[in-house]
């Protein structure tokens, strides 16, 4: 599928939009983690009983303001995560494990994480259609600034794969994705503005102390940049993220997503605890 295919899925459905800063409980460790996996769910039962033309999709805005890194579940089998964990802890930084692929990430007020969900039931994406969506959509975004995005892997960033977003040959954010029945999501991190520097130098300590061996990767933190470096001016995360919203209200049908909604809440709860639980197996005793 071209870009212009991949972004016409736009306007073929009717989308939801959930910003994690109206989100009562967003201070809270592992709750946009829990939240991800909440829509996948919440997005089928949803179109069950819409009977509109259009399907709903859903997109989740979710920066994280609290510093935190999120580790894969690969990042499990570190010789000595323990250590490692420790020293993200001991460096003001809280530690959670996502459920999507991948390895860590940092997360803090500069970075903007989305995600995108989506019903193969109404339009079917391959796992490689999923992930060119999302580039075609960042494109499409940053083509206000005079932005051109790449896809391909930079193998000594931190949590290196095949779909990093690359802007002059440094990457500025990565993309996995996480299927549940008929729902995917693909949810990608940009970095927009910060030291992107010392969030590699993080990781690169990260992995040296957990004892790492060749199924990590060998960081170079000038192997990554940010939006705001990249155009030699400061860009807040909240002026992208509004640029954002305000593309997707011209190409298709929006509508604020609530968070209090009794159906999502029932779904939410659970998987909240199931996330707190994955996340806490990794904390160092005290």
């Amino acid at each position: 599928m071209t870009d212009s295919n991949l972004l016409s899925i736009l306007s073929q459905h009717k989308w939801l939009v959930f910003q994690e800063q109206e989100n009562p409980l967003k201070d809270q460790r592992d709750v946009a983690l829990a939240y991800q996996d909440s829509f996948l769910r919440y997005l089928l039962q949803k179109n069950d009983l819409q009977k509109k033309d259009k399907a709903y999709g859903i997109f989740h805005f979710y920066p994280i303001f609290k510093p935190s890194v999120f580790l894969g579940a690969k990042d499990k089998l570190l010789k000595n995560l323990p250590k490692g964990v420790s020293y993200l802890k001991e460096a003001g930084y809280q530690v959670s494990v996502r459920p999507h692929g991948g390895l860590g990430v940092v997360e803090d007020a500069g970075i903007l994480n989305f995600a995108i969900v989506t019903d193969n039931r109404s339009i079917n994406l391959s796992i490689d259609q999923a992930f060119s969506f999302s580039i075609a959509v960042i494109q499409a975004t940053l083509n206000h600034y005079g932005l051109a995005v790449e896809a391909y892997e930079i193998a000594d960033s931190y949590c290196p794969g095949k779909y990093d977003v690359v802007i002059n040959q440094k990457k500025v954010g990565g993309i996995a994705q996480r299927r549940y029945k008929d729902a995917v999501t693909t949810a990608a991190y940009i970095g927009v503005n910060g030291n992107q520097f010392a969030r590699g130098q993080l990781m690169k300590q990260f992995y040296s102390l957990s004892q790492s061996d060749q199924r990590f990767p060998t960081i170079e933190p000038r192997s990554m940049s940010t939006l705001s470096e990249i155009l030699g001016q400061d860009l807040s995360l909240s002026d992208y993220q509004k640029h954002f919203i305000n593309y997707l209200s011209q190409k298709t049908a929006i509508d604020q997503g609530n968070y209090k909604d009794p159906e999502l809440i029932s779904i939410y709860q659970p998987l909240f605890e199931k996330a707190y639980q994955r996340s806490q197996k990794i904390q160092p005793l005290t």
